[in-house]
């Protein structure tokens, strides 16, 4: 199992955080998520930021393609996808 986190940043346009239309494109592919806001720096300018950690099985691929659609609808130059792959469990 994969922990991808995706870090989406503030609107290239409006410089505000869309940070739930950002949950309705990643709801659609993944069943649960933990999200954030935090504050980022992208080229020097500080903006609110928010952090998506999701636990999966999809593959690099499909991650990647899940970013650039993110991107692409927030009007985002980037939307930084970190990967590990770290020992997990379940508990109840």
């Amino acid at each position: 199992m994969t922990k991808a986190v995706y870090s989406i940043g503030s609107n290239n346009i409006t410089k505000k955080l869309e940070g739930k239309r950002a949950l309705s494109i990643l709801n659609k592919y993944f069943d649960g998520l933990t999200a954030f806001e935090v504050r980022g720096v992208w080229k020097g300018t500080p903006e609110k930021t928010l952090r998506v950690e999701v636990l999966t099985d999809k593959s690099h691929k499909s991650l990647r393609q899940i970013a650039h659609e993110v991107a692409m609808e927030l009007h985002q130059e980037a939307v930084l996808l970190e990967f590990s792959r770290p020992m997990i469990e379940f508990v109840k």
